[in-house]
């Protein structure tokens, strides 16, 4: 049997990684559902999607920058050390703008620890971006999973122990900092250490151009990334910590099935942006056909069974806030779909490089979440939320549908089918209700 090259391997640990880490994200958080109370579990919750949304922040475009950089230049000791002066700039200020957040269940202390949490994240460690500059995603994701791995099990076994979300913090922090420590003394990493300069080596930009040409591409990413944490964000300001709580888990199940989703549109991005440069039409309706065709395929079904069978399956375990994250898990399922779909068409708009029309868009949605959201009415604050993030994709979608009509790049995207599919759920929620 032929075993697979390095794009192979590359693929397959980048997918089985992605697959094992959101299998213990469900797991951790299970857990940790049973284990902590209102207040310590929301606050947990709400630590995580501070770390999302600060690691993208604290990121901001400059891991593109970086792995484009590493990958071409002969003194990669200099893009580490411009890298990091970058990644500094930006996690100092996303921090301070960040700590403007009302928090009811997040102290000081867990914010300051989320902030250092968020700083050592993968995505924001310039060492993985030069084994990506490398192509050695597979030593990556070996390394990431380890302590990831590690870190879930000191989690549940410091909740266990009774011990609270100052302490599972901390180990997350361990963890990262370790699995720096690690890569540093990675054989593959040394050239990041010698000192030296090549007689052909391109002059790098100055620190202020490195952060203007990354600020396009940051934006738009964290606005994404804002986007699919606002509404555990409004829970945090407004509503109780049993609101966030039962959200929140329920929003952190329905995104980890979104890690799929995002697989398939990196991995037929090279390929459409391929297709954009020949102006060969044809290409270009295949591939942004087939991906959102195949997101649909896979998804449409999960969604089903989702609405058909959570609830019964909750009761199972005979844990009465099960009940309620299963009840919100069914609310949520149409707006995975649209979520995993718009994330498609986010793709397509990045590789015609019209990203300042895609920050529009999702500005125009979050504007729509945020209102339906807070101005609920008699709804309750965990129903609301659903439904502001159904209605606040679906106006991302109908705003990015509309953007690439506009500029006539709409080929490819089936349209019928997308809508027919978001109809027919909202119809089963209606009827299984």
């Amino acid at each position: 049997m032929k075993m697979p090259g390095r794009f192979g391997r590359n693929v397959i640990s980048n997918a089985g990684g992605n697959a094992i880490h959101g299998v213990l994200q469900i797991v951790l958080l299970f857990v940790l559902f049973q284990l902590l109370d209102d207040t310590g579990c929301a606050a947990f919750i709400t630590a995580t999607y501070l770390i999302g949304l600060l690691e993208m922040a604290s990121d901001f475009g400059g891991r593109l920058w970086g792995v484009r950089e590493f990958s071409v230049s002969a003194t990669p000791r200099s893009v580490l050390s411009q890298s990091l002066r970058c990644k500094l700039f930006y996690t100092l200020t996303s921090a301070v703008l960040l700590s403007l957040l009302p928090r009811n269940t997040l102290s000081a202390t867990g914010f300051l620890l989320s902030v250092l949490v968020a700083a050592t994240q993968p995505g924001t460690d310039p060492f993985l971006w030069f084994l990506r500059a490398k192509e050695r995603l597979d030593t990556e994701a070996i390394v990431v999973l380890i302590s990831r791995v590690v870190m879930a099990v000191g989690m549940i076994a410091a909740a266990l122990l009774g011990f609270h979300l100052t302490t599972l913090l901390l180990i997350w922090l361990t963890c990262n900092v370790l699995r720096i420590l690690i890569e540093s003394r990675l054989r593959i990493v040394q050239p990041l250490f010698e000192s030296g300069v090549a007689a052909d080596t391109r002059p790098l930009s100055t620190l202020g151009k490195t952060i203007a040409a990354t600020f396009p591409v940051g934006t738009g990413l964290v606005l994404v990334c804002l986007f699919q944490r606002a509404t555990p964000f409004l829970l945090e300001a407004f509503a109780t910590p049993r609101d966030i709580k039962i959200y929140g888990t329920a929003f952190k199940l329905v995104n980890t099935s979104g890690l799929i989703a995002t697989g398939v549109f990196v991995s037929s991005f090279a390929l459409l942006a391929k297709a954009i440069e020949s102006n060969d039409l044809n290409a270009i309706k295949a591939v942004v056909r087939r991906k959102l065709m195949l997101v649909t395929i896979v998804f449409v079904p999960v969604c089903l069974l989702g609405i058909l069978f959570s609830v019964p399956v909750s009761g199972i375990f005979a844990h009465r806030g099960l009940d309620e994250v299963a009840q919100i898990t069914v609310l949520l399922m149409p707006g995975l779909y649209l979520s995993c779909i718009n994330m498609g068409l986010k793709y397509t708009l990045n590789a015609y490089a019209l990203n300042w029309h895609d920050v529009a868009a999702v500005v125009l949605g979050l504007t729509v979440l945020t209102l339906v959201t807070v101005f609920h009415g008699s709804l309750s604050w965990q129903v609301a939320a659903a439904l502001g993030w159904g209605l606040g994709e679906s106006t991302l979608l109908v705003a990015r549908l509309s953007l690439l009509w506009q500029q006539r790049k709409h080929r490819g995207v089936p349209v019928g089918i997308i809508l027919g599919s978001v109809a027919a759920l909202m119809l089963m929620i209606v009827v299984s209700r």
